[in-house]
């Protein structure tokens, strides 16, 4: 712990990392991966089950048109989550392959190697916190803000 802390101290990169970091790093994804997937089944089942209510209720038209309108709105705040933790799965599955490659720690966008740190709290990321940065503000001049 010592070691891993001097190492972020001094900027280190993932080239500076040993056998036992990349490791626990691919056990951060592993982890990741199956927590994600747990979700995906979870709002899966979720959406089946709402499915099922409505042709209970003749094909979707109940009784209450208030019922009907919360049923819609959370089938599409299941649908926006489930996309958005796709995304991360493709993230970790992405990140795990690149791990038992050279391109793992290194940026996607401008090729400089990832800070060591911001790999062991976000192993998952694709671009050196520079290009994110830039990344974000490109896209926040597109959605107008």
């Amino acid at each position: 712990m010592i070691r891993d802390r001097a190492r972020r101290e001094k900027g280190e990169t993932v080239e500076d990392m040993d056998t036992a970091t990349r490791e626990s790093l691919r056990a951060s994804l592993l982890a990741r991966q199956s927590e994600v997937q747990a979700d995906l089944d979870r709002l899966d089942s979720e959406l089946r089950q709402l499915g099922a209510e409505q042709e209970q209720n003749l094909g979707g038209l109940g009784n209450h048109l208030a019922e009907d309108g919360s049923n819609v709105m959370e089938q599409e705040r299941i649908l926006a989550v489930s996309g958005d933790l796709r995304d991360v799965m493709a993230q970790v599955t992405e990140a795990l392959e690149r791990l038992d490659t050279d391109e793992f720690g290194i940026c996607r966008r401008c090729g400089k190697p990832i800070n060591a740190e911001r790999l062991e709290a976000f192993p998952f990321v694709r671009y050196d916190i520079e290009c994110q940065s830039q990344i974000e503000r490109e896209q926040a001049l597109r959605a107008g803000r």
